[in-house]
Protein backbone atom coordinates (compact mmCIF):
# COMPACT_ATOMS: atom_id res chain seq x y z
CA UNK A 1 0.00 0.00 0.00
CA UNK A 2 1.39 3.36 -0.98
CA UNK A 3 0.24 5.86 1.62
CA UNK A 4 0.58 8.95 -0.60
CA UNK A 5 -1.82 7.50 -3.19
CA UNK A 6 -4.19 6.42 -0.46
CA UNK A 7 -4.02 9.88 1.13
CA UNK A 8 -4.90 11.44 -2.23
CA UNK A 9 -7.81 9.00 -2.52
CA UNK A 10 -9.07 10.00 0.96
CA UNK A 11 -8.78 13.72 0.17
CA UNK A 12 -10.60 13.24 -3.13
CA UNK A 13 -13.42 11.39 -1.38
CA UNK A 14 -13.67 14.07 1.31
CA UNK A 15 -13.97 16.82 -1.30
CA UNK A 16 -16.43 14.95 -3.53
CA UNK A 17 -18.69 14.12 -0.59
CA UNK A 18 -18.19 17.45 1.19
CA UNK A 19 -17.20 15.73 4.43
CA UNK A 20 -16.71 18.07 7.41
CA UNK A 21 -13.31 16.57 8.19
CA UNK A 22 -10.07 18.52 8.50
CA UNK A 23 -7.45 17.66 5.88
CA UNK A 24 -4.11 16.31 7.03
CA UNK A 25 -0.83 15.74 5.21
CA UNK A 26 -0.28 12.57 7.24
CA UNK A 27 -2.00 9.40 6.02
CA UNK A 28 -2.39 7.97 9.52
CA UNK A 29 -3.68 11.24 10.99
CA UNK A 30 -6.15 11.55 8.12
CA UNK A 31 -7.42 8.06 8.92
CA UNK A 32 -7.76 9.09 12.60
CA UNK A 33 -9.83 12.13 11.61
CA UNK A 34 -12.05 10.17 9.23
CA UNK A 35 -12.52 7.47 11.83
CA UNK A 36 -13.54 10.06 14.43
CA UNK A 37 -16.03 11.41 11.88
CA UNK A 38 -17.77 8.02 11.74
CA UNK A 39 -17.52 7.59 15.51
CA UNK A 40 -14.92 4.84 15.77
CA UNK A 41 -11.37 4.47 17.04
CA UNK A 42 -10.20 1.04 15.85
CA UNK A 43 -7.54 2.42 13.47
CA UNK A 44 -6.26 4.88 16.06
CA UNK A 45 -6.15 2.40 18.95
CA UNK A 46 -4.33 -0.20 16.83
CA UNK A 47 -1.89 2.48 15.63
CA UNK A 48 -1.27 3.48 19.25
CA UNK A 49 -0.54 -0.15 20.21
CA UNK A 50 1.80 -0.43 17.24
CA UNK A 51 3.66 2.71 18.31
CA UNK A 52 3.92 1.47 21.92
CA UNK A 53 5.28 -1.91 20.79
CA UNK A 54 7.83 -0.14 18.58
CA UNK A 55 9.04 1.98 21.50
CA UNK A 56 9.19 -1.06 23.80
CA UNK A 57 11.30 -2.99 21.31
CA UNK A 58 13.78 -0.12 21.30
CA UNK A 59 13.81 0.01 25.09
CA UNK A 60 14.56 -3.72 25.31
CA UNK A 61 17.20 -3.60 22.55
CA UNK A 62 19.08 -0.60 23.99
CA UNK A 63 20.74 -2.41 26.94
CA UNK A 64 22.07 -5.09 24.59
CA UNK A 65 23.51 -2.45 22.30
CA UNK A 66 25.08 -0.64 25.26
CA UNK A 67 26.74 -3.84 26.52
CA UNK A 68 28.20 -4.45 23.07
CA UNK A 69 29.45 -0.86 22.77
CA UNK A 70 30.97 -0.84 26.26
CA UNK A 71 32.68 -4.21 25.67
CA UNK A 72 34.08 -2.99 22.35
CA UNK A 73 35.34 0.32 23.71
CA UNK A 74 36.84 -1.30 26.81
CA UNK A 75 38.75 -3.96 24.86
CA UNK A 76 39.74 -1.63 22.05
CA UNK A 77 40.92 1.49 23.89
CA UNK A 78 41.01 0.93 27.66
CA UNK A 79 42.48 -2.52 28.28
CA UNK A 80 43.44 -4.53 25.23
CA UNK A 81 44.56 -7.46 27.39
CA UNK A 82 41.06 -8.25 28.60
CA UNK A 83 39.66 -11.50 27.23
CA UNK A 84 36.11 -10.34 26.58
CA UNK A 85 34.93 -13.79 25.45
CA UNK A 86 36.35 -15.35 28.62
CA UNK A 87 34.71 -12.64 30.71
CA UNK A 88 31.32 -13.42 29.19
CA UNK A 89 31.81 -17.21 29.48
CA UNK A 90 32.80 -16.89 33.15
CA UNK A 91 29.82 -14.65 33.94
CA UNK A 92 26.65 -16.21 32.49
CA UNK A 93 24.59 -13.22 33.60
CA UNK A 94 26.45 -11.16 30.98
CA UNK A 95 25.08 -13.29 28.14
CA UNK A 96 21.85 -14.67 29.59
CA UNK A 97 20.25 -11.27 30.20
CA UNK A 98 21.15 -9.91 26.74
CA UNK A 99 19.92 -13.17 25.18
CA UNK A 100 16.58 -12.81 26.96
CA UNK A 101 16.35 -9.16 25.92
CA UNK A 102 17.08 -10.10 22.30
CA UNK A 103 14.33 -12.75 22.39
CA UNK A 104 11.88 -10.23 23.87
CA UNK A 105 12.87 -7.71 21.20
CA UNK A 106 12.29 -10.28 18.45
CA UNK A 107 8.88 -11.18 19.90
CA UNK A 108 7.96 -7.49 20.03
CA UNK A 109 9.14 -7.06 16.43
CA UNK A 110 6.87 -9.92 15.34
CA UNK A 111 3.97 -8.41 17.29
CA UNK A 112 4.66 -5.03 15.66
CA UNK A 113 4.63 -6.66 12.23
CA UNK A 114 1.32 -8.40 12.94
CA UNK A 115 -0.26 -5.15 14.20
CA UNK A 116 1.00 -3.27 11.15
CA UNK A 117 -0.36 -5.93 8.82
CA UNK A 118 -3.70 -5.88 10.64
CA UNK A 119 -3.84 -2.07 10.52
CA UNK A 120 -3.12 -1.61 6.83
CA UNK A 121 -4.44 -4.88 5.37
CA UNK A 122 -7.65 -5.25 7.36
CA UNK A 123 -8.63 -2.19 9.39
CA UNK A 124 -7.89 0.42 6.71
CA UNK A 125 -9.90 -1.41 4.00
CA UNK A 126 -12.77 -1.72 6.50
CA UNK A 127 -12.57 2.03 7.16
CA UNK A 128 -12.70 2.70 3.40
CA UNK A 129 -15.72 0.41 3.16
CA UNK A 130 -17.54 2.25 5.94
CA UNK A 131 -16.80 5.55 4.21
CA UNK A 132 -17.99 4.03 0.90
CA UNK A 133 -14.68 4.73 -0.82
CA UNK A 134 -14.18 2.71 -3.98
CA UNK A 135 -11.23 0.37 -3.66
CA UNK A 136 -8.34 1.04 -6.01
Amino acid sequence: MESSKQLDLLHKHMIQNNLPVQKSDSFDKQCFLLEQYIGEDIFQSTHKKMKTVNILSGVFALPVLLVIIVAYIYTRWIDRKVDIVGLFVDNPILYIIPAVLIVVTLILALFYYSLRKKLYDRIYPELKGKLKINAE
